[in-house]
């Protein structure tokens, strides 16, 4: 039987691929100097295909190390017809430990996005990506020799919007509705008992600054369990040692300019998913900050030269 022949949309079309993934930076001021650049830090190419480094046993002293760790990033054409193409960013690490404070096991952070093809004739108006986090989680993560549970909402942007919407528009069913399940999110943090006046002052959600600006912050934890003193959402305040960040997201939306010709059609936005597991604001015992597992996923639609 012979093939069927491939829509003209996707034969026409290109994909520009965007992926990048580290598994850790740092700023250290205390107890040592050190700026300590991005490690195993890959990037894929903008024609997709696949890269992958290897992180090999890293220590700075005794305030921080893992002893093993990889990143990789992908783009290919999804095999499912009219399904567009597919982006894969990955940072692990393993073996992590900041001054005996945090240390985990295994931390894995996972984007994956599918954009629809973008018909380069005619435009398209749906060019708003999928994209999971399956995969990602902490493995063994305690806090101060405490073994905590981190309790994941992986699926806090929810299904990829329908009706031509993005994540950023509103709908009237609330199960669908992104930016109320993100209030929701920092309305847990807010009633927070003893919920310490920094937090009360950062973790407020402005709706409307949040459609006009194209950028939604959030994280893929809900809550975390067993944490010594208080924690609240994704927050661990750990007096002595300082701020610990799990999981957080950063959603980002680009209008594309309105095209020069009116014969051209209009662009797709670009939709950039940043994801970092673990970041740290360290003071008193130790002094600076440090990002473990970070990645980013994006893309958008083109012309075939």
């Amino acid at each position: 039987m012979a093939a069927l022949a491939e829509p003209l949309t996707m034969t026409k079309a290109k994909h520009i691929y965007h992926a990048d993934a580290y598994v850790l930076s740092a700023n250290l001021e205390q107890p040592i100097s050190d700026d300590v650049k991005r490690q195993a830090y890959v990037e894929l190419h903008e024609d997709g295909h696949y890269r992958y480094e290897p992180a090999e046993r890293f220590r700075r002293k005794g305030v921080i190390s893992y002893q093993s760790g990889y990143t990789q990033v992908a783009g290919h054409r999804d095999a499912k017809p009219g399904h567009g193409f597919t982006t894969l960013a990955t940072s692990v690490v393993e073996g992590l430990n900041v001054l005996d404070v945090v240390t985990a096991d295994r931390v894995v952070g996972q984007i994956s996005t599918t954009h629809p093809p973008y018909d380069p004739d005619n435009g398209l108006s749906d060019a708003v990506p999928s994209v999971t986090f399956l995969g990602t989680r902490f493995d063994n993560l305690r806090i101060n020799g405490h073994k905590v549970e981190v309790e994941r909402h992986l699926d806090i942007l929810g299904p990829k919007p329908t009706n031509q919407k993005s994540y950023f528009d509103d709908f009237d069913d609330n199960d669908v509705d992104v930016l109320k399940r993100l209030a929701k999110q920092y309305d847990e943090i807010q009633h927070v008992v003893g919920l310490p006046a920094w937090a009360k002052e950062s973790y407020k959600f402005d709706r409307a600054a949040t459609q006009q600006q194209g950028k939604a912050a959030c994280s893929l934890v809900s809550r975390v369990k067993g944490a010594p003193d208080i924690s609240f959402g994704h927050v661990i305040d750990l007096p002595h040692f300082g701020k610990i960040f799990l999981g957080e997201l950063i959603v980002n939306r680009e209008k594309e300019k309105p095209s020069a010709s009116k014969s051209e059609p209009p662009k797709p936005d670009k939709y950039t998913f940043h994801l970092t597991m673990i970041r740290l604001e360290m003071g008193c015992l130790a002094q600076g900050t440090a990002t473990i597992v970070a990645l980013d996923a994006n893309g958008t639609g083109g012309k075939k030269p």
